[in-house]
């Protein structure tokens, strides 16, 4: 039996780049259900594209299963974020199905108003100044993807799991100035458009938590964290956070039964 949620909020998937976690992505998205589903960003990554090209046959499967989700009456919006800005061309128009905005409102079932954008435009390093310092810092924390996915493997076959790119991520980024001050930027952002919080994705590092009164929700990634966030019928907002050991669950019982357990890796606020 698939879980039921209302709405999944993604970002950050890179497909596109060798770190992309695609495969894991599609698996998780076999064993839930959903009316809708946002993709808040940086899921196809044109930006690394365009330095060394790409593509997988799992880049390929989760296209096609994205497409049937919205084939089956799924809504689907794409918010585009600083990987693939160029989609920002189309917002406003429909893409086979798919609805392209800059960022949205979304309402939850028990009446919340939700900010929904990629983040970026928080960034405080994308200037002329700082752009080779950026682009840079972003070349060195894909290597550290690479390099974590190594040590991760053997680290699982001990029994642990830990994540070097997770370690590297704050120090790379601060060194690029990649965000300043990035939550409460985005609460700020929440209180001026006067709605009840925000849900992002941009900095990977997946978050669910109220600030000065604000619902924070970050989606993480798909590169070096497995996380989304969702919306209960009820209006509940989740953070699904899966470390390697629940998706290899996962994987098993999408295999068996196509079934899965909500475990105490999922963390809920409610209104």
């Amino acid at each position: 039996m698939k879980t039921k949620y209302r709405t999944i909020f993604i970002s950050d998937v890179h497909m596109g780049s060798k770190v992309s976690r695609s495969r894991c992505l599609n698996e998780f998205l076999k064993a839930v259900e959903a009316e809708k589903i946002v993709l808040l960003g940086d899921i196809i990554d044109v930006s690394a594209i365009k330095r060394k090209f790409f593509w997988d046959s799992d880049h390929n499967a989760l296209i096609r299963r994205i497409f049937k989700m919205v084939k089956k009456g799924v809504e689907v919006i794409y918010i585009p974020g600083n990987h693939d800005k160029e989609l920002r061309d189309m917002a406003g128009f429909d893409f086979a199905g798919i609805k392209i905005r800059k960022e949205d409102i979304h309402i939850t079932a028990d009446s919340r108003r939700l900010l929904l954008l990629h983040g970026d435009k928080f960034d405080g390093v994308l200037n002329e100044k700082l752009m080779f310092l950026y682009t840079l810092g972003d070349r060195c924390y894909d290597m550290a993807l690479l390099l974590s996915r190594i040590v991760n493997r053997v680290l699982m076959l001990f029994g642990y799991d830990w994540s070097l790119s997770r370690y590297l991520k704050t120090k790379v980024k601060n060194v690029v100035k990649f965000i300043n001050d990035f939550e409460h930027l985005v609460v700020a952002e929440a209180r001026s458009r006067k709605v009840d919080g925000i849900i992002c994705g941009h900095i990977h590092t997946p978050e669910l938590r109220m600030i000065d009164g604000y619902l924070y929700a970050n989606c993480g990634c798909w590169t070096e964290n497995m996380s989304a966030v969702a919306e209960t019928a009820s209006g509940e907002i989740e953070l699904i956070n899966l470390d390697a050991f629940a998706m290899s669950e996962l994987r098993n019982n999408i295999k068996e039964e196509m079934y899965f357990e909500e475990t105490e890796h999922i963390q809920t606020i409610g209104a």
